[in-house]
């Protein structure tokens, strides 16, 4: 190989197209179909918890100090 490697090949531009919104739903659902790991399934589980923990929280101030 010579030592001007990229100059004895076109280089093209990056050139970026718009992407739809069909195709950002297609990625996702490709996203939630593949294997999570562990460490993905741990982090939601607590995720979910301090969901659970933060609704049942309001909750009570709301019957606490509304009605």
């Amino acid at each position: 190989m010579s030592k001007n490697y990229c100059s004895e090949y076109e280089v093209k531009q990056n050139i970026t197209k718009k992407v739809t919104w069909h195709e950002k739903m297609q990625a996702f659902l490709d996203y939630l179909r593949r294997p999570k790991t562990v460490f993905d399934l741990k982090d939601r589980t607590k995720a979910l918890i301090l969901l659970i923990a933060i609704i049942i929280g309001a909750q009570y101030l709301l019957k606490r100090f509304v009605l």
